[in-house]
This record gives C-alpha cells, sequence and structure tokens, in this order.
C-alpha cells in the first residue's frame, strides 16, 4: 500500500511542480493587478479631490458669467435685479448705459457689478443660484476634465440640510466620498456627498484583460502539460500492453511450433515404422497446429489493415439472424465438450440488412470466443437477438470471471487483456474485442459492455437499420 503510493507520488511529482508553479505566477500576477487596482483607487479619489476643491470656484464663475450675460444682453434702460434671500429678496437696479460706461470714459467696466454680484453670491445657498440639471452639468464636466469618466450621482448638504439639488435616485447609504465645499461662520456650509454606481466596474476594467489574459495563458499551459502528461501515460501503457502482447505472441507460436516440431521428428525418426493411420494422426495434429497459427496470424493482419484503413467491407443483402445462428452453431461442440452450453434466442422480426457477413460473423464468433475464454470451469453462454425501433441489437451474456471499471473502460483498446497479470492462464493477443469494435463501428453500429467481477459480462450490439 505505501509502496503504491510513494510510486504514485513519484509520478505525479512533474505535474505537481508545474501547477504549484503556474499557480503561483498567478498569484503573483493577481497579487501585482491587485496593487494596479488599488493605485487605480487613489488616482481616481485624487482626481474626484481636485474636482471638489475647484467647484465652488466653478460655480460662482457659472453663476457670475450667467448673471452678466442677462446684463449684457439687455437693451439700453434700466433694469432690475432680484436675489432670493433667507431674509427675503433683494432688489439690485442700474442702468445698462452705466454697465457700459459708468465713469463716462468710454470703456466698459464691470468689475464692480461682477464684485457686487460676487458679494451677494457668496452668501446666498446655491439653490437660489442655479438649478439640478445646471449643478449636474457643471460637475460632469468637471470631473471629465481631471480625468473621471464615469456618472455620479450626487447631493448637496447646505447648512446642515439636503438640498434640493440632489441628483435622482439619491441613496445616502451609498455615499462613499464626502467633501466640504466652503465653511463660514457667516456664510452657508457646504458639502458635497458623491457616489458612483459603476466605481468599481470603471476602476477594475483596465486590469480586466490583464486578469483575463493571465487566466488564459494559466490555463493554456496547465491544459497543455496535462495533455502531454496523458498523453506520456497512455504511451506507456501503450509500450505495456504491447510487451504483453508480444510475450503472448511467442507464446502462441511457441507451442504450436514445438507440436509441430514434435509431430514431424516422430516420423522422420519412426515413419517407417508407423502404420498409416498413425501417420494420419500425425498430420492431422500438424494441420490443426498450423489452422491455429494461420488464425492467429489472421487476426494481427487485420488489425494492421485496419491501421491503414485498407480494410473494407464487402456489403450485401444479408440475414443477421442466419449470421448469429452460424456463430452460434460454430461453438456448440466446443462449449459441449466442457459440460457448458450456449443457447440463442431470437424474437420475432425481419433481420435482413445490407451489410458484409462474412465480417459480421467474424466479429461475433470473436466475441464468442471470449466469452467462452473466460468463463470458469463450465461455459454458459446466452445469445439474444431482438428488434428495436431503429436498431437491431444483440446480446452476449456470459457467467465468467466478469471485469472491474478499470478493465471494462479499456476493454475495447488494442493488445489489452483482462489478464495480462499472468500472460498464459488465457490464450490470446488482446485483439479480439477491438476487432469486434471496429467491426461493428464500419457498420455504423455501437457496442457497449456490462460487468461486475464474479458476475460475468454482457456485451450489447447495436446496429442501426438500413433506410
Amino acid at each position: 500500500m505505501l509502496s503504491s503510493f510513494i510510486k504514485k507520488l513519484r509520478e505525479n511529482v512533474p505535474t505537481a511542480i508545474l501547477t504549484a508553479a503556474v499557480l503561483g505566477a498567478l498569484l503573483l500576477q493577481l497579487n501585482l493587478l491587485s496593487g494596479q487596482l488599488e493605485l487605480q483607487r487613489q488616482q481616481f479619489e485624487a482626481q474626484i479631490g481636485t474636482t471638489s476643491a475647484r467647484l465652488s470656484e466653478r460655480v460662482r464663475l457659472f453663476v457670475r458669467r450667467k448673471s452678466m450675460g442677462s446684463l449684457t444682453n439687455s437693451v439700453n434702460v434700466d433694469s432690475v435685479f432680484t436675489i432670493n434671500t433667507p431674509m427675503g429678496q433683494t432688489t439690485v437696479r442700474w442702468s445698462n448705459a452705466q454697465v457700459q460706461n459708468p465713469y463716462g470714459i468710454g470703456t466698459s467696466d464691470t468689475a464692480m457689478l461682477g464684485g457686487l454680484l460676487d458679494d451677494f453670491q457668496s452668501s446666498l445657498p446655491w439653490s437660489t443660484q442655479l438649478d439640478m440639471t445646471e449643478l449636474d452639468s457643471i460637475i460632469v464636466n468637471e470631473l471629465k476634465q481631471n480625468g473621471v469618466r464615469t456618472e455620479p450621482v450626487w447631493a448637496l448638504i447646505e447648512n446642515g440640510y439636503l438640498s434640493t439639488l440632489t441628483s435622482a435616485g439619491f441613496d445616502p447609504q451609498k455615499v462613499t466620498f464626502n467633501y466640504v465645499l466652503s465653511e463660514s461662520f457667516f456664510g452657508p456650509t457646504r458639502q458635497l456627498l458623491l457616489y458612483f454606481p459603476s466605481e468599481k466596474f470603471y476602476l477594475a476594467r483596465r486590469v480586466y484583460l490583464s486578469l483575463m489574459a493571465s487566466l488564459l495563458f494559466s490555463t493554456v499551459i496547465l491544459t497543455a502539460f496535462f495533455g502531454v502528461q496523458r498523453q506520456g501515460r497512455r504511451q506507456k501503457r501503450l509500450a505495456d500492453v504491447k510487451s504483453d502482447f508480444i510475450n503472448n505472441m511467442s507464446h502462441e507460436f511457441k507451442t504450436p511450433l514445438a507440436t509441430i516440431n514434435l509431430a514431424v521428428d516422430s516420423i522422420i525418426k519412426n515413419g517407417d515404422k508407423m502404420d498409416a493411420d498413425q501417420i494420419r494422426n500425425y498430420l492431422a495434429v500438424i494441420k490443426t497446429e498450423n489452422k491455429r497459427m494461420n488464425a492467429q496470424m489472421e487476426s494481427v493482419l487485420q488489425m494492421s489493415m485496419m491501421d491503414k484503413e485498407e480494410l473494407t467491407l464487402e456489403r450485401a443483402q444479408m440475414s443477421i439472424e442466419n449470421v448469429v445462428q452460424e456463430a452460434v452453431e460454430h461453438f456448440t461442440l466446443s462449449v459441449a465438450q466442457r459440460n457448458g452450453w450456449i443457447d440463442l434466442v431470437v424474437s420475432p422480426g425481419s433481420y435482413t440488412y445490407f451489410g458484409d457477413p462474412t465480417q459480421f460473423k467474424s466479429a461475433l464468433t470473436n466475441l464468442i470466443d471470449n466469452a467462452i475464454k473466460y468463463s470458469v470451469d463450465v461455459p454458459r453462454i446466452s445469445v439474444k437477438l431482438s428488434e428495436e425501433d431503429h436498431d437491431f441489437v444483440i446480446i452476449v451474456k456470459d457467467r465468467g470471471i466478469g471485469m472491474n471499471e478499470e478493465t471494462t473502460s479499456q476493454v475495447f483498446d488494442r493488445f489489452f487483456r483482462a489478464t495480462k497479470g499472468n500472460i498464459h492462464d488465457v490464450k490470446g493477443h488482446g485483439l479480439g474485442l477491438s476487432f469486434v469494435h471496429e467491426i461493428v463501428d464500419k457498420h455504423g453500429g455501437t457496442i457497449d459492455v456490462q460487468s461486475k467481477i464474479g458476475a460475468g459480462s454482457t456485451f450489447i450490439i447495436k446496429i442501426v437499420k438500413n433506410q
């Protein structure tokens, strides 16, 4: 148990090291991005602070320009300018001619009037001098000039009370910025409350691209590495099963060759002393072993042809029922010799199909032969053929040794054998089920397996009906 754990740990050390390195680099990048985000926030706060510091001056200039504009656009008559105050209304009268030349020297001197208006403005609430739209325009423009491109929600506090100059939908619970615009013993105390609904996204969007790029590159690196690791493990497993295949193949050829060699030696040494029946028996042994070797070579050649995609189906009209019956009859005698049985159940239906009867029968015989090989003591094989709405279904069930989940997932892999820990207990090269899978696939069908250790295995073939 401990040795197995240590072995797995050693195998996964490169994976663990690279994963840790990539994750460490990603964390470092996140830390740098976090610092960049904090720097963005500090810059953002400084920009808003600059805006608030200049806001009172901007409002003063706006009101003055607004007031002076109303004077210069008036005709040459006496004008009246009324300013609302908490104590009532204050009325200022002047002559337009006086504004244009108050001292009669031919030049326009508005400094006196401007100073007068500034004095009144500084002592009046902003709500009496401009409306919400005008103040909102001033705030937004000033923010843009200072590099802030996201819309604010704001409110003005004057003398401790919420002013009518407040953005629609203002929520005091969301305020993140609070600036004192003016504070005087004689004049109003003004505070500007601000928050930005899109503040987090606005600050983070500049680092989003770097973050997404880091995540993407890290994912690509890890995916590529895990793919290489997986391919390496697959190649290692393939090398192991190929080694098993070579050992199996050597054993399978060694036994018949040894038998043939003994038979030939006996005929050579004692042929003159043998009668016709004895020679015939030795020749029969040679023929049987030769046939066995040819069958083994045929399976290898078939898989080689599939690798090169040279194996083509010679399709013709056939009866799947007849093909299945022939495949079952092929093993009836060999099963009976082991005191076992193999039965076939065919549900009523029409089993005409356009396929390759030779290859299809070969696939079924491989499947049934495999079921017999892995049956303990007495083989008990059930074969069932039925018809569904769109498929022909062939089920081959044995009561053999069964397979675990890991074996089930690899059983159709080339060279794989469920008994690869003991390569001599069951004859074969691990090519049979792979061949079956290839033939079924070429017929446009699917094959699946259900198995449990000690309870046998069930193979289910589904062939789509010809349209």
